[in-house]
């Protein structure tokens, strides 16, 4: 190789005075295989190729940077020309990007901070166009703005650098951005982006796919064709060579029009990458070329990238690209004048490893790397693999590291990695001068040499370069030739690159779930409020830093809507909120979104509840229990965990086997909290519970005790009954005919089951008949009532058989709502020593008075004027109680002793008599016998009435009261 190098030097010499562009053409044609400088210091991927590759895909900021062409397809970056805010706190970023050299053929895609955006139309030249409302980057709602929609936030206008085209009329609407502003002949977007926090961290980064230059091309015939899309390596570099504005501005008549459509047909040729692929060129052009770098740099490029050269020949550049041929000549030892030079490649020109790198799209248009022979090279034949080629090269690795900027193709770049392996382990170099067929040779033409001294017959060589001497020889430069390293290898599919599935910075998961409950909250003083409590389930995006909870009320206590903007109540890494306060019965919408450390929040996920609150009902009473105490039953329970219990409300009903809250009556109305006891009097039948709260709700459930057990220290005396034709004097009450049987309750106005019927507030019956004990006693009187409870304006209220009944049986049912409740029946009895001045009306159930006369009636209230009560048997008894008294150590004396009782008796008690010191046929007489007193007489066994001491013991009923 050291040969050729020397020979081309010569060729340079030599022709430089001919024409300075020769020197372009005779260096360039062997650029593609010379070795690549080594860096001082070894580096892994951030060499000059590296980093402009990833400058390509940056946005600059400047006014006079150089601008890119691009050739075939390429994600670029672009730079900053212009940059302005505008609207209401600078809501809209406005911005002009420069992207390259047009007249570009299409943009296929603009990503915005590396996301690819969809539009609502196809991208093309001129045209506004915004965001499509299915991408949920940058159609998004304004999180500071409640209730906001969705919208785009990002407009743009491409222009594809005609050189008449327009000025933006999106960026005209800015007063710095006249007419004039055409950026004419540049490819650049101008974009209007809306701020907004979930989308956008900083200034946007924005990069686009374009398919780049249009390019002039030429058919067989040599005819020129119009501009048109083109990724042909040929017809690239014919572009690049002749534009006047970024490129070397040759003229057409400087250029081998037909070596240039030869070689586009040799980049064209299709060959099949790996087993069962679809056919592609085997050769392609997309770069992006750096318009700051020397133009025949640039030209390197071109030609690094098909095997190409670029000889000057008869006045004319010519393109070559090395690829499978035949001798054109043969030259013998006849024509071989004097000696020659033969070399092989030395450890420098000679690789067992070759890495070539390329910019790879499928790396979102990184640069990657291939390498011959692979990793895994176990399916090569033996000669070929890595191992085999190191231990002839003495164990030595030698690497070649090469960069093709106009790859993209990794079966490309393959293909190029192996045949530089190959070309620089099988390629001998020969120096010879020889007469005057060499003028026939052009270079990169095949010539065939025999030669006996070396063992050369027909042994095929290429031409690199020719030297036409003084004394009319001519001197070849030639590089063995094998038509073996021009043989598409079939390659193994490349694997599929994975997917790294980094979370998008901009796009935040909400939360997975809100759970709302409420509750009650006491505070020391005893004040009892209701709290809103919100339970967040996690977001299942890993970068939440933290959720922010917003609430506002929507409706007030009654249903009505209300006006109410959302307010933060929370925000940070709990997953537990609260809003103190809250109206019971209200309704409130709670949401929350998940919020990532650049800020970026996620939609807001949405909860409402109606408060229970103080308006749930109180929990049922547990643990009811009964224990009899002589003629008392002391009640027990365990006190509600309720916040807002208020008191307890007991009730009775002589039902034992089906006893329910609507069919029984008030015992105790009201026993504070903390009360968990009461003692009551004895009676025969059920005791019912209910736990009633601050806002007069009950439980939803009775709880009930019964018992058989009956009082036996009371003796009844009479009972009277006002059913069934309740003939007492009834104010706003009535006797209500049900099915036969009638009951007393308010009176209804208007149609029962109809919404707006109703009953008074309250209302009376005053008993038809009374009580009279015949003297002034301290008695016991109990009633005996059944019910149950109606609400006059519902016809479903208490599961009535039919509509034309209206009965509500008392059996609790899912349309029984609070009626219950609502409605009360209050006892109340007066009491008279004359049977003209009673006492005032005083409430009872089961309880002892004084007095001779009795009356009663009963009150009957509604809470809400739609429930009743109604009473089918109404009863009051009356008893007295069985009393003892007794007398000790009492003399009789002689005729007789009368004993008064402390009080009277209702009837003759009966009498018990224990004498003391009697002798055989002592006897006593028991005379003048009553309910206040009696007499008693000793008496000998003679009749002679003698002195004894006795004890007595009197039991009756009742208590006369003095």
């Amino acid at each position: 190789m050291g040969a050729v190098v020397s020979a081309v030097t010569k060729i340079a010499t030599l022709f430089m005075a001919g024409n300075p562009l020769v020197s372009l053409g005779v260096s360039l044609f062997l650029s593609w295989v010379l070795r690549p400088k080594v860096p001082d210091i070894p580096d892994f991927g951030t060499n000059e190729f590296d980093d402009f590759e990833k400058g390509i895909l940056l946005n600059k900021q400047s006014n006079d940077s150089n601008i890119p062409v691009i050739y075939g397809e390429r994600l670029v970056g672009g730079t900053r020309v212009f940059m302005e805010t505008s609207g209401t706190d600078n809501t809209y970023l406005y911005m002009a990007i420069v992207m390259s050299e047009g007249e570009i053929n299409d943009i296929e895609e603009i990503r915005v901070d590396e996301k690819p955006v969809t539009w609502a139309s196809t991208l093309s030249n001129g045209t506004e166009v915004e965001v499509n409302s299915s991408d949920s980057n940058f159609y998004k709602s304004d999180p500071n703005v409640e209730d906001s929609s969705a919208e785009s936030l990002i407009r743009v206008e491409p222009h594809f650098g005609t050189d008449g085209q327009s000025a933006s009329s999106l960026l005209s609407t800015l007063s710095s951005w006249g007419s004039n502003h055409k950026l004419s002949g540049l490819c650049y977007l101008a974009l209007r982006f809306k701020w907004n926090q979930d989308a956008f961290g900083g200034i946007p980064r924005v990069q686009a796919k374009i398919q780049g230059r249009k390019v002039k091309t030429y058919n067989s015939s040599l005819v020129e064709q119009s501009a048109s899309y083109q990724i042909n390596p040929s017809w690239c570099l014919l572009d690049y060579l002749t534009n006047a504005r970024y490129g070397k501005g040759l003229a057409v008549s400087e250029l081998d029009l037909q070596s240039f459509y030869d070689a586009s047909q040799v980049c064209e040729t299709q060959v099949t990458p790996y087993s069962g692929s679809s056919d592609i060129n085997i050769f392609d052009c997309n770069t992006v070329l750096d318009t700051s770098k020397p133009i025949i740099d640039n030209v390197r490029e071109f030609l690094k990238g098909c095997r190409g050269y670029l000889p000057y020949n008869a006045g004319k550049y010519n393109l070559i690209v090395e690829t499978t041929g035949s001798a054109s000549i043969t030259l013998t030892e006849d024509n071989i004048i004097g000696g020659y030079s033969l070399s092989t490649p030395t450890k420098n020109d000679r690789y067992n490893r070759v890495i070539v790198g390329f910019v790879n799209p499928d790396r979102n248009y990184q640069v990657d790397e291939v390498q011959f022979p692979p990793i895994d090279d176990s399916g090569l034949p033996s000669a070929d693999q890595h191992s085999t080629m190191k231990t002839a090269d003495g164990g030595f690795l030698l690497e070649g590291r090469f960069t093709f900027s106009t790859l993209t193709s990794q079966y490309q770049a393959e293909e190029m990695a192996e045949v530089i392996l190959r070309r620089s382990r099988e390629a001998l170099s020969l120096g010879i001068n020889v007469d005057f067929n060499g003028y026939d040779l052009a270079i990169g033409d095949i010539v065939n040499i025999t030669h006996s001294s070396i063992g050369f017959s027909a042994k095929p060589f290429r031409v690199l370069g020719i030297t036409f001497n003084q004394d009319l020889t001519v001197g070849l430069s030639l590089v063995e030739y094998q038509a073996s390293h021009y043989t598409w290898a079939t390659k193994v599919q490349a694997t599929t690159v994975p997917s790294t599935n980094l979370p998008n910075p901009f796009t935040i998961q909400p939360p997975s779930a809100i759970t709302l409950s409420d509750d009650l909250v006491e505070y020391n003083d005893g004040t009892v409020i209701t709290r809103l409590a919100v339970l967040i389930s996690a977001s299942p995006d890993k970068f939440v830093s933290e959720y922010q909870v917003e609430v506002k009320q929507l409706t007030d206590r009654n249903g009505n809507a209300v006006t109410d903007s959302f307010r933060t109540i929370g925000k940070g890494t709990s997953f537990n909120y609260q809003l103190l306060n809250v109206i019971d019965n209200a309704q409130y919408q709670v949401r929350c979104k998940a919020i990532n450390g650049l800020g970026v929040s996620s939609t807001f996920l949405t909860q409402t509840r109606q408060i229970i609150g103080q308006t749930a009902v109180p929990s049922d009473v547990e643990d009811f229990a009964i224990n009899v105490i002589g003629n008392q039953a002391l009640l027990s329970w365990t006190a509600i965990a309720d916040l807002d219990l208020d008191f307890y409300t007991v009730r009775f009903s002589t039902d034992l086997s089906n006893p329910s809250w609507a069919n029984s009556f008030d015992l105790v109305t009201r026993v504070g909290r903390p009360a968990t006891n009461i003692t009551v009097p004895l009676k025969t039948g059920s005791y019912l519970i209910k736990a009633n709260d601050k806002l007069g709700n009950q439980s939803a459930n009775e709880t009930i005790i019964s018992t058989n057990i009956a009082s036996t220290d009371f003796v009844t005396q009479t009972t009277i009954n006002e059913h069934t034709a309740f003939t007492g004097t009834k104010t706003n009450s009535s006797v209500i005919t049900r099915n036969s049987t009638n009951f007393l309750g308010l009176t209804a106005t208007g149609t029962v089951g109809d919404s707006s019927t109703t009953v008074p507030s309250s209302g009376i019956y005053e008993f038809a008949n009374s009580i009279d004990l015949g003297a002034k006693f301290k008695g016991q009187f109990s009633a005996s009532v059944t019910q149950l409870t109606e609400d006059v304006s519902e016809n479903f209220d208490s599961g009535r058989p039919t509509a034309s009944t209206l009965f509500d049986d008392g059996r609790p049912n899912p349309f029984d709502g609070t009626s219950p409740a609502k409605a009360h029946t209050i006892l109340q009895i007066a009491t008279s020593d004359d049977n003209s001045t009673f006492s005032n009306f005083n409430q009872f159930v089961t309880g002892e008075h004084i007095g001779r006369y009795f009356k009663f009636r009963v009150k009957l209230t509604s809470d809400d004027q739609k429930a009743r009560s109604l009473i089918s048997s109404l009863s009051v008894t009356a008893s007295l109680s069985k009393r003892t008294e007794s007398g000790n150590d009492i003399s009789s004396g002689t005729g007789g002793k009368t004993v008064t009782y402390d009080f009277g008796y209702k009837l003759n008690p009966a009498i018990g008599i224990s004498a003391q010191s009697m002798n055989t046929g002592d006897f006593y007489s028991i005379t003048s016998k009553s309910t206040t007193q009696f007499t008693i007489e000793f008496f000998n066994s003679s009749g002679t009435s003698i002195d004894r001491t006795f004890d007595f013991i009197a039991q009756g009923v009742g208590q006369v009261i003095i």
